[in-house]
């Protein structure tokens, strides 16, 4: 064996020692899934998006799936929730009183999409 080989396998042998390190070192670090903790009493606040404005209508998607859902916008407030009317589509008119449209509260700041709408013909 000469000298240039017992100087590359030296080389080489310190490249692997540096390279096993180096990735000890960068799997204690971390994980590749991080745990987060809230300490008892913490809340935790999605804004309303700034781009909503009373009285125009927007179709939301939810998380869960399923199709879009159409609401107008009454009243919002900065911590994500908003008034609205329920479009017909989204409710069965059999059980709606003549005239009426029923309101709910909805978190928007849930919404994986929001898309907003023309404004209807009447």
């Amino acid at each position: 064996m000469s000298i240039r080989t017992s100087r590359y396998t030296v080389a080489v042998l310190a490249l692997l020692v540096l390279t096993a390190v180096a990735l000890v070192r960068a799997a204690g670090t971390g994980s590749a899934q991080e745990i987060v903790r809230l300490a008892d009493g913490t809340a935790v606040a999605f804004a309303t998006p700034t781009f909503i404005q009373v009285g125009k209508r927007y179709a939301f998607t939810w998380p869960g799936g399923g199709p879009a859902q159409t609401y107008t916008v009454k009243l919002i407030r900065t911590d994500g929730w908003i008034l609205v009317d329920v479009a017909e589509e989204n409710v069965d008119p059999a059980f709606l009183v003549p005239g009426q449209t029923p309101t709910r509260w909805l978190h928007a700041g849930l919404a994986i999409s929001i898309q907003e709408m023309r404004p209807l013909p009447y």
